[in-house]
């Protein structure tokens, strides 16, 4: 935790003395503090008959858009020619063989991987999403929607 309000500016006026003095702190995460903007006491804000000071804090709560990085669209996969490919890459590792020790299962499961990868890569399309899509919405869902619609125009007319 930082101290946000800095040091030595009061936030309590004695009603009794009129002493200034400073029991408020404003304390924040470290997060919270790297978007702090300001934090001070507003005097002339001050109430009647109130002996604390109000204490004014802008933070910057700017959102920052993230990058949508693109990612494989699984739904729009043709199975059949990524499988093809898949065997294909399988196939060029040699023929299927017993494993002496643990050095070699390693290996070849790094290759077995690397296809995989290979194939991914050549046959899934990528996609960018929408920053603001609904990740669980799909086109039988958009297509259900719309034959609701449909059935919704004919019952009012």
């Amino acid at each position: 935790m930082t101290q946000a309000l800095p040091k030595d500016i009061p936030t309590l006026q004695s009603t009794s003395t009129g002493n200034w003095t400073r029991p408020d702190n404003v304390f924040c995460t470290e997060l919270t503090a790297e978007r702090l903007v300001s934090c001070e006491t507003s005097p002339e804000d001050r109430g009647p008959n109130t002996d604390h000071l109000p204490v004014l804090t802008t933070i910057d709560l700017a959102l920052t858009e993230a990058i949508a990085q693109p990612k494989p669209n699984y739904r729009e996969v043709d199975w059949e020619r990524f499988n093809n490919k898949l065997k294909t890459e399988l196939d060029a590792l040699g023929q299927p063989r017993i494993l002496a020790d643990e050095e070699e299962f390693q290996r070849a499961a790094r290759l077995i991987d690397r296809a995989l990868q290979r194939t991914i890569e050549s046959e899934v399309p990528k996609m960018r999403p929408h920053p603001h899509r609904k990740r669980w919405w799909n086109r039988d869902l958009t297509k259900l929607r719309n034959e609701l619609k449909m059935l919704r125009h004919y019952q009012i007319t």
